[in-house]
């Protein structure tokens, strides 16, 4: 259950506001903190993506008055930091505690610093609303806690039979919260961002039956690793999660080095659709994913994170590339039939108000699915397939269809040989 007293809350936004929870430019940080994207659990006193035992060591510092304190100290989260704060962290290494406190980063307009959410130890029933943690914990080794499902999850090929065979609870963004309450579970992981006011209200009917509510994204490439890392912590897997971040971060590193070292100019101007003159801005995932690929979103600066726009505006934009996200009202990912992507691509090929716009007189216009290697936990294939088409030259050496093979073999254990089936890109690699 999401728990903050009065008295703690008190001490918290006190310690944030004088400067004790998060440094300031005059503040003298030692060196060990690591500050960028820091895993967001209390007890990673140095700030980095792992609790391990140079957090205690750094405790320790802050104790004897050697270190500044840091937002994420407070280990056991009872408002100081002390001696207790040491043993929560070795516990925590262990795997051996009973409690878990988390920052909520997903919820930024209300609370910008994040906002904790105290977990109680084992989480041994849950209830998936979120389909893309729901892949993490089959990343994880964890489905056999799931009690009950999204009804999307029902539908995934990715998970093994018994989980589709689970009560269906409804959808993301409207289940039954009578049906989830029947079931007992301990935890609901849900979606955080794009679905704020209406988890806001199921949390209440949640927590009066003692029941957390989990927002995580999993979608988003710039939380992916802090959001998979953390269910390691909570299902007691991170070595899994560790081992899976790492091996995906060897390819998002070798992208990120040599998108780097690119130029603005040499950057292609995209526009991605997601449905009819439907856009994405800044905010959303498809713009992370479509500037970590080395291109310039044309829409980046929309007033809406979905902006809809007029012909004209990409007309006038005269984009170099065309990319199309199917959603689940297209046919591919893991099928065979190919039509539907096809009919996709077609469909803005053939539009006549676009037969000058760049991308499409020069054969630039390119569908990929949302099942399987877009904005989801393995996003960074769909960031491969992006790179070979913005940067042909530059990515020659990655094969996104061999890394989406290995991650299925590797950490789903799925029998599938996508030399003989799925359908995520087109037009195909090989066609382009």
């Amino acid at each position: 259950m999401c728990r903050m007293p009065s008295a703690q809350f008190v001490l918290l936004i006190l310690a944030i506001s004088s400067g004790l929870c998060s440094s300031t430019a005059g503040d003298q940080i030692d060196d060990s903190i690591s500050s960028s994207n820091p895993l967001g659990i209390f007890g990673n006193a140095d700030m980095n993506d792992r609790i391990d035992e140079a957090d205690a060591a750094y405790v320790r510092r802050i104790i004897e008055g050697k270190s500044e304190t840091t937002k994420l100290s407070d280990a056991n989260y009872d408002g100081k930091v002390d001696s207790q704060d040491i043993d929560q962290i070795e516990k925590i290494i262990n795997g051996e505690n009973s409690e878990l406190t988390l920052i909520d980063d997903t919820i930024t307009d209300e609370f910008p610093e994040g906002m904790p959410v105290t977990i109680h130890l084992p989480v041994s029933r849950i209830v998936a609303l979120n389909q893309d943690a729901a892949e993490v914990l089959l990343i994880l080794q964890s489905t056999d806690k799931i009690i009950g499902i999204a009804d999307s999850i029902a539908e995934d090929i990715k998970f093994p039979p018994e989980i589709s065979k689970l009560p269906l609870v409804g959808s993301s963004s409207d289940a039954d919260v009578e049906k989830i309450l029947k079931l007992k579970p301990d935890m609901v992981l849900t979606y955080g961002s794009d679905l704020t006011r209406w988890t806001i209200g199921l949390e209440k009917d949640l927590k009066a039956a003692d029941i957390t509510l989990l927002r995580l994204n999993c979608y988003k490439p710039a939380t992916m690793s802090s959001d998979i890392i953390k269910l390691g912590y909570i299902f007691d897997n991170r070595a899994i999660a560790e081992e899976f971040v790492d091996w995906y971060e060897n390819y998002t590193s070798v992208i990120n080095e040599r998108v780097g070292a690119l130029k603005e100019d040499g950057k292609p101007r995209v526009y991605v659709e997601r449905s009819l003159y439907k856009a994405y801005s800044n905010g959303s995932a498809a713009h992370e994913i479509v500037v970590m690929a080395g291109g310039e979103n044309i829409a980046a600066d929309l007033n809406s994170i979905y902006p809809e726009v007029d012909p004209e505006w990409v007309i006038d934009q005269n984009p170099d590339i065309i990319l199309k996200t199917a959603t689940s009202g297209v046919i591919g990912g893991y099928v065979d039939d190919t039509s539907q992507m096809k009919g996709a691509w077609d469909e803005i090929m053939n539009r006549s108000e676009l037969a000058n716009v760049k991308a499409v007189k020069e054969n630039k216009v390119y569908v990929i699915h949302t099942q399987g290697v877009w904005n989801n936990p393995e996003y960074f294939i769909g960031l491969i397939y992006l790179g070979k088409w913005f940067h042909p030259d530059l990515f020659e050496d990655l094969d996104p269809q061999a890394i989406h093979q290995e991650f299925l073999d590797r950490f789903l254990g799925l029998d599938y040989d996508l030399n003989e089936h799925g359908t995520f890109v087109y037009p195909p690699l090989e066609m382009n």
